[in-house]
């Protein structure tokens, strides 16, 4: 069985995903005490991430 994915996303697609995920756990109460200080760190990449990009170009 392969475990590879179903499709494949382009690392745009997939900071834009996490992107939104994070904006949706950010909204919940509980998500922000349990996994706080590790949806920071997500964020902190996506960002920096974008950045890197928007300085490439």
């Amino acid at each position: 069985m392969s475990t590879a994915p179903k499709r494949s996303y382009s690392v745009e697609d997939f900071s834009d995903l996490i992107s939104a995920r994070l904006r949706q756990l950010e909204g919940r109460q509980e998500a922000r005490q349990r996994y706080g200080s590790l949806l920071a760190v997500l964020r902190q990449q996506v960002d920096s991430y974008r950045q890197r990009k928007t300085n490439s170009k």
